[in-house]
């Protein structure tokens, strides 16, 4: 089965290798970058409670995620082949693709909210050219992709399933409440995967795999250090208690219309940048421990600006539905 996906990979990365540039494009339409790009205009500008849904969703997804790759702690394509070309780089395990995953959920969440056909058309296709991407770059075998596809499903169905009863309950509880249920679940995300790690044992990575992925990508695996999900994590803790203190702020507005909505968005933007980079020069680069925290908090403090401080700000300023 390994040697029929590589041979797949190698086909399309020789005889089709124009496929490499397009391929790029798609593969970042499934980057978490770019869900901090779209879920902050959604919930800025366009339908706040969309946006706060698919902000808790994608952090349960990307959570959930990492849990998985631990507990599989299977490798990439070009980890173990040389004849594959590593057109990407990525130091987690390979299956399941979170690329895969989340695009299942995001997409399929807006395809629903939106209920137009041809709209749940486009986002069959993105979902199918997301993960076909990272299968032409080399990161991924096709079975990552399809395992990444079938949780995302299941992740989001189950989502679809709790969101009203699960939200109700908690919007009955007061703010500090609110923020403790948040603080909970995003402990219980980054648990899942230090328990995933911890019933690995002794396991180490195979030497052979951090040598092949180091000679064709240029580049070191860590796959057990838990860094992404630690960061999902912090990004759901902020985002679900921003999004608590807003809602009891009482004030879910959209922004201005039209140059107003694209400058609130471009400033609230640059504000989760400069928190996420600058932060991020505050990380230690030791113990683990210490590199854990920090980063939990550097997460935590993005997703918080971005359902509750810039919310705030654009209030402020009467810029939400002026």
């Amino acid at each position: 089965m390994t040697d029929i996906q590589i041979g797949l990979i190698q086909a399309l990365q020789t005889q089709a290798a124009w496929l490499e540039t397009p391929m790029q494009f798609f593969s970042f339409l499934g980057q978490p970058e770019f869900y901090l790009l779209v879920i902050p205009i959604l919930y800025w500008c366009w339908d706040p409670r969309l946006g706060l849904r698919l902000g808790l969703l994608m952090g349960i997804s990307g959570g959930l995620n990492e849990a998985l790759k631990v507990a599989f702690h299977l490798p990439r394509p070009y980890w173990v082949s040389p004849e594959v070309r590593a057109l990407g780089n990525y130091p987690s395990f390979g299956l399941p693709s979170a690329h895969a995953q989340g695009s299942m959920a995001l997409w399929g969440l807006i395809a629903i909210d939106a209920r137009r056909w041809w709209f749940s058309a486009f986002a069959v296709a993105l979902i199918f050219l997301i993960g076909a991407s990272r299968v032409v770059l080399g990161v991924h075998f096709p079975t990552d992709v399809i395992a990444g596809w079938a949780i995302g499903a299941v992740v989001l169905l189950g989502f679809l399933a709790i969101e009203e009863p699960v939200g109700r309950r908690v919007a009955a509880l007061p703010l500090s409440r609110q923020v403790l249920v948040a603080f909970a679940g995003s402990l219980a995300l980054a648990l899942a995967s230090f328990a995933a790690l911890a019933a690995l044992g002794d396991w180490e990575v195979p030497a052979s795999w951090a040598a092949g992925a180091l000679e064709r990508s240029g580049e070191p695996i860590h796959p057990l250090f838990l860094r992404d999900a630690v960061t999902a994590s912090g990004l759901f803790f902020g985002f679900a208690a921003g999004a608590a203190a807003e809602h009891h702020r009482g004030s879910m507005c959209v922004i201005g219309k039209g140059s107003v909505r694209l400058l609130c968005y471009i400033f609230g933007i640059a504000v989760t940048g400069a928190i996420w980079f600058g932060l991020g020069l505050l990380v230690p680069p030791d113990p683990v421990s210490a590199i854990y925290l920090f980063q939990y908090l550097r997460a935590a403090a993005a997703g918080a600006w971005v359902s509750f401080g810039a919310p705030a700000v654009f209030a402020r300023y009467n810029l939400d539905g002026a």
